[in-house]
């Protein structure tokens, strides 16, 4: 609401994403989990309506099996690619958050490979959904903002992300399709191959039709963090040919359980 001189209070929303660590503190996700302001319908009604600067007043993490949230300082955003990449300093990084590895081969992406997502669909809604309903009840009485409700729940290790599989089903320079399930809160979410390496990012779903979900091909994510002064970690770069062994392997045996 503003009054007549055109004042009015700041217009504050939360949101929730997905992002992975790939080493030495820096973490990928979308520029639209960073920027939200460009995806979110309330912030482009607001943009159209008045006079006003979008910004971000604060970036929190949470990880697995940490009971602290961690801050996030934004880096780089691509220009034309939705994909960002933040840092955490040295200070704040868990001493055992996992290091997810990149994929430099590009025959691994193709249609009809495996695929696997993990990431928080649905956000806050879902990690309450899995607890008992009256402790799920009680959170959302006790605690009002979102980000209290994940503090408590990061403090009782309920942060758990969604893994799902699937298969490439179509495939362009710029976005791969898939049809493993996710969900609006996945955005930002690694995209693993047969390798078990990360080959793209998740960015987008199909609202008619749950089974085609988009991501952004890890290239320039890659690109992108190189600017920002990323280096691969040493201790991930395995022999090629074992990787890809192992990749038939894990295939075959996903194929012949079935999909979970």
């Amino acid at each position: 609401m503003l009054t007549p001189e055109g004042h009015g209070a700041i217009a504050e929303y939360e949101f929730v994403g997905t992002g992975f660590h790939v080493g030495n503190g820096f973490v990928v996700t979308n520029r639209h989990v960073i920027q939200p302001w460009q995806a979110d319908p309330r912030a482009q009604t607001l943009s159209s309506s008045v006079k006003g600067q979008p910004r971000l007043r604060k970036l929190t993490a949470f990880f697995p099996g940490s009971t602290q949230p961690i801050a996030l300082r934004f880096k780089q955003a691509g220009q034309r690619e939705d994909v960002a990449v933040c840092t955490i300093e040295a200070k704040d990084l868990p001493p055992k958050v996992p290091v997810l590895p990149l994929e430099k081969d590009s025959d691994s992406v193709a249609i009809g490979k495996l695929v696997v997502t993990m990431g928080y669909p649905s956000g806050l809604d879902r990690l309450l959904a899995l607890l008992d309903e009256s402790e799920a009840r009680q959170i959302q009485a006790r605690y009002g903002s979102v980000e209290s409700q994940l503090n408590y729940l990061a403090q009782n290790k309920h942060i758990q992300p969604l893994t799902t599989q699937g298969n490439i089903t179509d495939l362009d320079a710029n976005k791969i399709v898939y049809d493993a399930r996710t969900g609006e809160g996945g955005s930002g979410g690694p995209l693993f191959g047969p390798s078990g390496r990360v080959i793209g990012i998740t960015n987008a779903i199909f609202t008619e039709n749950t089974a085609s979900n988009f991501a952004v091909p890890i290239r320039p994510a890659v690109a992108l963090l190189e600017r920002a002064g990323w280096t691969a970690p040493a201790s991930l770069e395995p022999d090629q040919k074992e990787s890809a062994n192992l990749s038939q392997t894990n295939t075959r045996a996903t194929q012949a359980n079935g999909p979970r």
